[in-house]
């Protein structure tokens, strides 16, 4: 049924015959008509404000049906169009309505209904098209909303499960951490003290030789000799000393831990960037041994800088594993840190001498849930996250990368934003 909410449909008649026009006159009455006599005139007149739906005759002066409706059609394509062919040309008609035609009639049908039905048909379904349409743009925008609200709610889920587990992490590391520390504590006192009673018994030791010269019962001498009693005290320094560096590598492991254990901090603080550098290294530096790799590290001093640590420490940790899974064993892994003055930010840099980056991915390597890793291997979540904590921090983060020519990384953050408390 046609919407008469706006009022009367407007309908222009495009016909050059008087007795023609009277036909629609008396026809057509329920619509408000307007009437043009050629193609050119029934086209400016479209141009100059709403016409509901034109009637054109095919025969017309200087221009035929068929060029004016290509021409409508350029200015509007959904003008609805009923032709007026001469009797006894349907084919024609036919080919009209492939080319946009919406109906069609014959001079034969102008004094009879035929003529209003073919234009309430023709607006009728007009109007169903347009509601069609705006209900499928509608349906469109609704789909479009949903699947952009999906999209976030799975990128909120994996932030929070990701953070989630970083957090407990965090806890995880600070109790290893805190158990080793407990040992290491005794077993470094217990190695001050075992280091001084031994000199003392090898300083006693001497002085039972140096007394007794050639005394020396044979077997105590037999003794000695079995143990290599020379050798075991020329060899007490040296033992000595190779066990207290490596309680202090212990020692630095587990610093290490304990400034890594910082991920579920969610406070900005000034810290000094290479903290994280070093933190961080100490993670991964185990992964790096196992795949045969070199992992570089290469700080420059930097300004005391607002940040937040853990989210600092996990985007190092997630470029620099990135790096080792890329690399071949004998690969290289540098982590850079420069400071730029003059913009007032730092800089962190991890590059790979690993095959690089190919040009279709490149532009899909920070997308949610992306990822060219096996099965298990890799959630796709490393490098989004990562993205998302740069530019949480208003900094911004860069790639170079290629077939063949390895990638780098450079994140740039600024050692202080505006709101940051001086």
């Amino acid at each position: 049924m046609i919407d008469q909410g706006a009022g009367r449909s407007r309908v222009l008649v495009i016909e050059d015959s008087q007795a023609d026009q009277a036909a629609y006159r008396r026809t057509l009455r329920e619509f408000d008509l307007e009437f043009a006599d050629s193609g050119e005139s029934g086209l400016e007149r479209l141009a100059l404000g709403r016409v509901d739906l034109v009637v054109l005759d095919y025969h017309l002066p200087r221009m035929n049906g068929d060029e004016v409706l290509a021409l409508l059609r350029q200015g509007n394509p959904e003008l609805p169009v009923v032709f007026v062919t001469g009797g006894g040309s349907e084919n024609m008609a036919v080919g009209l309505l492939k080319r946009g035609a919406s109906d069609y009639v014959t001079k034969d049908d102008l004094h009879t209904p035929r003529v209003a039905s073919a234009v309430r048909g023709a607006l009728e379904r007009h109007r169903l098209d347009r509601a069609r349409r705006r209900a499928e743009d509608e349906l469109r925008r609704q789909k479009d909303e949903l699947q952009s609200a999906l999209r976030k709610l799975q990128e909120a889920q994996a932030h929070l499960i990701q953070g989630e587990k970083m957090a407990s992490l965090g806890q995880l590391v600070a109790g290893v951490a805190h158990e080793i520390n407990n040992p290491l504590s005794y077993v470094s006192n217990n190695l001050a003290v075992l280091d001084r009673d031994v000199r003392q018994v090898a300083g006693l030791m001497a002085d039972y030789r140096a007394h007794f010269g050639d005394a020396v019962p044979p077997a105590i001498r037999e003794a000695e000799e079995r143990i290599d009693l020379d050798y075991t005290l020329t060899s007490l320094d040296r033992l000595l000393k190779s066990t207290r560096q490596g309680l202090h590598r212990v020692g630095e492991i587990v610093a290490g831990l304990r400034d890594f254990s910082r991920l579920d901090e969610a406070e900005r603080k000034p810290v000094d960037p290479n903290e994280a550098v070093r933190a961080t290294v100490e993670m991964v530096r185990y992964q790096a041994r196992q795949k045969g790799a070199d992992l570089l590290v290469e700080t420059a001093p930097l300004p005391s800088t607002w940040c937040n640590p853990g989210q600092v420490n996990q985007v190092l940790l997630n470029l620099l594993m990135n790096a080792i899974q890329a690399v071949e064993a004998g690969g290289t892994i540098t982590l850079r840190t420069r400071s730029l003055p003059a913009s007032g930010e730092i800089q962190y840099e991890v590059a790979d001498d690993g095959p690089g980056i190919p040009d279709a991915i490149r532009g899909r390597i920070f997308d949610p849930f992306f990822t060219t890793k096996p099965v298990g291997v890799g959630t796709g979540l490393g490098l989004w996250i990562t993205y998302n904590i740069v530019d949480q921090h208003r900094g911004r983060i860069d790639l170079e990368t290629g077939p063949g020519r390895g990638t780098t990384f450079t994140v740039t953050l600024p050692v202080r934003r505006p709101e940051d408390p001086e």
